[in-house]
């Protein structure tokens, strides 16, 4: 069996070696890679070149310390982004100051080694904290802990504290950062900046995909290929959304010459997040449309009318010229603005240098080329798509960007041409009627859905006097004050000619198409194309018993099988035909048609989100600034400090509430055991058992150097004080984390220090010198390029890389100072001891984190995992009952007063900041899951399936929820929605409420306690399906009055049906995760198996 899997695992490194190496991989990485492999190599070729030059080693009072730059070197990303850099430098300074700090404490307690302990202890608890934040603080972790334990180290060898030790210390750190810093500034830099431009080009190139692919299978003009990179896309979406985060979060730490500020970038990135989830939403709802009706009847319906048809392709070809203005803007000049002002076109060159300008900006440009972007994001969206895509998929996505850059171009020709007729024909009005720009230009688009800038005042029926925002009243493409356009509200020097072709172009197709859909839908529910019955079920009784268990019955199972036995033909026909009907004994084609039709306002809904988020984007990008100097960190100090010093709200949640019912709100008396409480509860948190661990671990091995027997015999002999880095990275905050770092730390610190003892023994007594240095550094350069290319391809593989460069560096400089060095020559182990050595003091320190791993605080990923879904659960349970309350304020069923603006909006706010904290749960989840696939499996086998579907579950949840609050706004409905639909259906709310929070509480207690869920949870189908009904009914009755067709043509009923139908989506899958329980947990009549 080793044999076996050993042979495996040669054979798949063997073919990786091949891919990777191979020319159209390497075309594939692109030169952002390999420059930032030569940096990282330059910069660690220099400190060991130096190292080895006399004079600059005996600048150090002890040179032997040198070999500490080379983590110092790696830590501080030189082959990065100048932003990424300055972070780790920055970060990695604050750690460096706090360890000199410990250190010279530690210094001063020479003379009491328990005090030395306790001290050294508490520091690494405090940094394990810190490091506990992500990635970003690794440099902060690692530079202070290890040159504070050199405080102990010094004063065991000296016997005092010695401040030039502590300079020497200093030095070889202060030139790791140095050497570092020059080398990435001086050397080709690369700004944060720069690369934050190309992901938000990135992102949009992933945002006109996705939209064009999902409008293609609306249309149903989708192949089979096409549909799998939709699916691959649509899940993988999210990477995108936390790379941009990632990002801006290093251009913080930069200074750059941009026209753009900080805010700027924060506005550009949250609308391209925005699109992200306007895309995430049209995707679903299309996913819904093709469940419901496979056959397409109700796209066929939609689309059927030629200007439908007409204006759905130009909304589909509209959406490519704006993108393709925003990324012109954010890459350079394009071609068009100069052939626009040309007044000349020649449309196939005009295409081919658009292409080749922009790297194909009017099309997505091929996935392969973003695969380095992808990996250093670490793939962070696996939430949706933990597993790598496939490379005969990333081919597919390939070919597919390949034909929608086709389709696009092919299209952008015929678009050209009316966008040449429309400026000439403008431009000739002009000059016959000597019009200014501000009355004859388009109007810019708007930052917001189509609204009025007046408010109405409506009184209810209900009695109930309500001030509401006229969005509701607005026709997609109209101005609420009638048809006449609106004033256009940026200074027409401020945007060329071009912009404003591109979006009104745009926008008149958006509202075009629309428009046709709605009249479409409105048509469609007032002749009576939509197969409901004209009575309302919410004055009927409750479903039947059949009705509820619709969905559990047998096949075989009909009311014609009931129908045949003899009590049933005892019934008369009266009575028979008497008996209500409620619903059709299966549904038929029209009735899925129905169904499908109602989800096409999710649809509209979602297009017009992207719709108004590209106009924003637009906007953003294209708004006119000076370039200027910015220095964004002290742009960020300064909003950290207007933030603390902002006025803090006046409601807290509860207060906000209860203000909101209308009762009084006392703030409760909190006894001091209330705070110990919640003091022991952080002390049990994750973080901190993860900090005390390592504290603990790294004490044992303080224990090492401190204590007499083990000092002399094992801690000094051996030197082991190198291997303290392999304690604190190893004991991971999950024993699968563990797992995977010690499988990159014995393959780390082996490799490198095998290579290093094999160089010191092939230049050993060459040219003059003990240890040729010019061999050492040679071979050095190379081995540091391998680690260099590892890190930045895979950065998850940094402690691998990092102790590629340690084991190696560390070796070879300390053989050379002590044998070639003048001044510091003296009695040294060999390599071979050396290498040893090394060794035993890896087995060590892994044994120490192996114990404290194994037999302390003990934190499978497998238990992790699943108190983490249980707990985002939890948070979903809280974030609907949050919501509903919310709903039922803004659109109540009875005569209550107007509340109270401030009150509402608190609420808003802290649903939306719940929204970002589950958002951050969910993808967590995601690395927790890969340390647990590769957790051994000795009690149960590990679901990975069953636990994927949840995860994915609880954000289809998340993403439904979040479109609801979206549909219901801060303002609820209008008057006619509010009067007609949402008071008459008030009990369907109520009813489907209570349903949603039962299924939110059962599922998160059975993930919390490891219980099966019941088998026969409380079934909310047959309520929504009754409230849809209802709502059509509805509806059809609304299309026979005066006016009603306005009524519904109003995102008013847009937005309330998008509301139904996110609601219901989400009743949906809680019932959906009844399935994935039992397959997690197994059949409730049987014994209680657990994954953990």
């Amino acid at each position: 069996m080793p044999a076996t899997w050993l042979a495996t695992r040669l054979r798949r490194a063997k073919s990786d070696l091949r891919h990777g190496f191979s020319p159209t991989r390497l075309r594939e990485h692109g030169s952002k890679l390999w420059l930032g492999v030569a940096k990282a190599t330059l910069a660690l070729t220099i400190f060991l070149a130096l190292s080895c030059i006399d004079s600059f080693a005996l600048l150090s009072p002890d040179p032997t310390t040198l070999s500490s730059g080379f983590l110092v070197i790696v830590g501080a990303y030189p082959g990065g982004s100048t932003g990424k850099c300055f972070q780790a430098i920055t970060l990695g300074g604050f750690g460096l100051a706090l360890g000199v700090l410990v250190y010279t404490i530690l210094g001063f307690l020479a003379h009491a080694p328990t005090a030395q302990g306790f001290v050294f202890a508490a520091w690494v608890y405090l940094a394990a904290l810190v490091r506990f934040g992500g990635p970003k603080y690794i440099s902060f972790y690692l530079y202070g802990v290890l040159f504070s334990f050199n405080g102990i180290y010094r004063t065991i060898t000296t016997g005092e504290f010695r401040r030039e030790l502590l300079l020497a210390d200093f030095i070889a750190y202060a030139w790791g950062i140095a050497i570092a810093l020059g080398v990435n500034v001086l050397v080709f830099p690369t700004t944060a900046e720069e690369q934050l431009r190309g992901l938000l080009v990135t992102s949009l190139q992933h945002v006109a995909t996705l939209a064009h692919l999902t409008c293609k299978t609306f249309a149903r003009e989708l192949d089979a290929e096409e549909s799998e990179v939709r699916q691959v896309l649509a899940k993988s979406l999210r990477s995108d959304y936390l790379a941009l985060d990632a990002q801006l979060d290093e251009m913080k730490y930069e200074l750059a010459v941009s026209k753009y500020s900080l805010r700027h970038f924060r506005e550009m990135i949250g609308a391209v997040q925005a699109l992200q989830q306007a895309l995430i939403t049209s995707s679903s709802a299309t996913d819904l449309i093709d469940s419901l009706d496979p056959n397409g009847i109700s796209s066929r319906r939609l689309l059927s009318r030629a200007e439908t048809a007409r204006t759905f392709a130009d909304f589909r070809h509209g959406i490519d010229l704006v993108i393709a203005e925003i990324i012109d803007v954010l890459v350079g000049p394009v071609a068009v603005e100069k052939s626009l002002e040309a007044g000349t076109h020649d449309p196939e060159k005009q295409a081919t240098e658009r292409t080749d300008e922009d790297g194909a900006a009017q099309a997505p440009a091929p996935f392969a080329s973003d695969a380095d972007e992808q990996e250093g994001n670490g793939r962070l969206g696996a939430a949706l798509h933990t597993t790598p895509t496939p490379v005969a998929t990333q081919e597919k996505m390939v070919t597919v960007a390949a034909k929608l850059k086709r389709e696009v171009q092919q299209a952008e020709q015929r678009h050209r041409r009316i966008r040449e007729d429309f400026v000439r024909e403008r431009s000739e009005s002009r000059r016959r009627g000597g019009s200014s720009p501000s009355t004859s230009r388009p109007a810019t688009p708007s930052l917001r859905p189509v609204v009025s800038p007046r408010t109405s005042t409506s009184e209810t029926a209900r009695g109930r006097a309500t001030t509401r925002e006229s969005d509701d009243t607005v026709v997609p493409g109209e101005d609420a004050d009638g048809q006449v356009p609106a004033v256009a509200t940026t200074k027409p020097e401020l945007a060329g000619p071009a912009h404003e072709d591109v979006v009104q172009i745009f926008r008149k197709a958006w509202d075009a198409f629309a428009r046709s859909q709605q009249d479409a839908l409105v048509s469609l529910i007032k002749d009576g194309s939509l197969q409901v019955d004209d009575v309302l079920l919410i004055e009927a009784g409750m479903p039947s018993i059949k009705e509820m268990y619709a969905d559990r019955l047998p096949k075989a199972w009909t009311s014609s099988l009931v129908a045949q036995t003899q009590l049933a033909r005892l019934r008369s026909r009266a009575e028979s035909v008497s008996a209500p009907s409620v619903a059709s004994e299966s549904p038929s084609e029209e009735t899925a048609c129905s169904e499908a039709l109602t989800r096409s306002y999710s649809l509209l809904f979602g297009l017009g989100q992207l719709t108004e988020g590209l106009y924003l984007l637009h906007d953003l990008a294209t708004r006119e600034q000076p370039k200027k100097l910015r220095l964004y960190l002290a742009h960020t100090l300064a909003d950290k400090v207007h933030r603390f010093f902002r006025p803090k709200d006046t409601l807290n949640l509860q207060q906000a509430l209860a203000t909101l019912h209308g009762q009084p709100y006392t703030e409760p008396r909190k006894p001091f055991v209330h705070y110990i409480v919640r003091a022991e509860r952080w002390a049990w948190s994750q973080r901190s058992t993860y900090a005390a661990k390592v504290a603990m671990a790294a004490t044992v091995y303080a224990v090492f150097a401190l204590a007499p027997v083990l000092q002399e015999q094992v801690f000094l002999k051996i030197g082991q004080v190198s291997a303290l880095i392999t304690v604190i990275v190893a004991v991971a905050p999950t024993l699968g984390g563990t797992l995977s770092t010690w499988l990159f730390q014995i393959s780390g610190t082996g490799a490198g220090a095998l290579l290093g003892f094999i160089t010191l023994e092939v230049f050993k007594d060459t040219g003059g010198y003990r240890y040729n240095p010019y061999g050492l550094t040679a071979i050095g350069a190379i081995w540091f390029a391998w680690s260099s290319y590892k890190f930045l391809l895979h950065p998850a593989k940094y402690t691998q890389s990092l102790l590629y460069v340690v084991g190696y560096g560390g070796i070879v400089v300390q053989e050379y100072m002590h044998n070639d060095l003048p001044g510091v020559e003296s009695q040294y182990d060999s390599p071979p001891l050396r290498f040893g050595y090394t060794i035993a003091s890896l087995a060590i320190s892994m044994g120490i984190s192996a114990v404290f791993q194994l037999f302390f605080f003990r934190q499978p990923a497998r238990h992790r995992l699943r108190l983490q879904l249980a707990d985002t659960m939890f948070r979903l349970s809280a974030y609907n009952s949050l919501l509903q309350a919310f709903v039922n304020l803004v659109a109540p069923a009875d005569e209550a007063p107007t509340p109270k603006p401030e009150a509402l909006a608190k609420v808003h706010r802290e649903l939306v900041k719940r929204e970002i904290r589950i958002q951050a749960d969910i993808l967590a989840l995601a690395p927790t899951f890969q340390f647990a696939k590769i957790e051994p499996k000795f009690q149960a086998p590990f679901k990975a399936d069953s636990l994927l579907r949840i995860m994915r579950s609880q954000q289809i949840i998340l993403d439904r929820l979040r479109e609801a609050r979206t549909a219901v706004g801060l303002h609820g409905f209008n008057a006619t929605i509010h009067h007609d639909f949402a008071n008459v259906l008030f009990p369907y709310r109520l009813h489907s409420q209570r349903l949603s929070r039962t299924l939110f509480y059962l599922s998160a207690t059975s993930l919390m306690c490891k219980t099966q869920l019941a088998r026969d949870v409380p079934s909310s189908k047959p309520t929504w399906s009754s409230f849809e009904h209802d709502a059509l009914v509805l509806s059809r009755r609304l299309s026979n009055l005066p006016r009603g067709e306005e009524e519904l043509k109003r995102p008013g009923f847009l937005r309330y049906w998008f509301y139904l139908v996110s609601l219901g989506s989400v009743s949906n899958e809680l019932e959906e995760m009844e399935k994935y329980l039992g397959d997690l947990f197994g059949d409730p009549d049987e014994s209680n198996p657990y994954i953990s």
